[in-house]
């Protein structure tokens, strides 16, 4: 007989690969970007290389990683695909307006990424384990919110 073991994740390993995927091609463009624009590099481009490292690239691993980990009930796939696009299409706004300075798309951007952050926090508000791995994830949840209103203070101040 098969049963399930309690240190499992409830999700299928399917639940966390559309994260990793697209996280990991995030941080292998940034670094192809970067050995790209080495000679011309510029702010906006050192930024771009970082916000597609650390943002895209591992906050979007660890988020798909932690609340695949932690959630007490199976993600449905609608869910998975819902905080996927949702998450890149808000960080496609803050890459966008950034770049072209326009804090609208910031703003949009923004408020995209906290509807993600409020969904991955949602999906693991139950969660079927306590302890480091949860506060760890919580954690992060917090300082991306906190960087998402950072960014949003310099957006708006840089354009003034």
């Amino acid at each position: 007989m098969n049963t399930p073991d309690i240190d499992s994740p409830t999700s299928p390993r399917s639940a966390v690969l559309p994260f990793f995927a697209l996280g990991t091609a995030a941080i292998i463009f940034a670094g192809l970007l970067s050995a790209a624009l080495a000679r011309v590099a510029s702010y906006h481009s050192a930024w771009l290389v970082a916000y597609l490292v650390l943002i895209v690239g591992v906050a979007q691993v660890a988020l798909g990683l932690g609340q695949w980990w932690l959630a007490s009930k199976r993600l449905s796939p609608g869910v998975i695909a819902g905080e996927l696009v949702v998450f890149n299409l808000g960080n496609a706004g803050v890459i966008l307006g950034t770049l072209i300075s326009a804090p609208i798309w910031v703003d949009a951007g923004s408020v995209l990424i906290a509807i993600a952050l409020a969904w991955f926090g949602w999906s693991v508000w139950r969660p079927r384990k306590r302890g480091g791995a949860l506060w760890a994830y919580w954690a992060l949840v917090v300082l991306l919110l906190a960087s998402v209103i950072v960014g949003l203070f310099l957006a708006h101040s840089s354009a003034a």
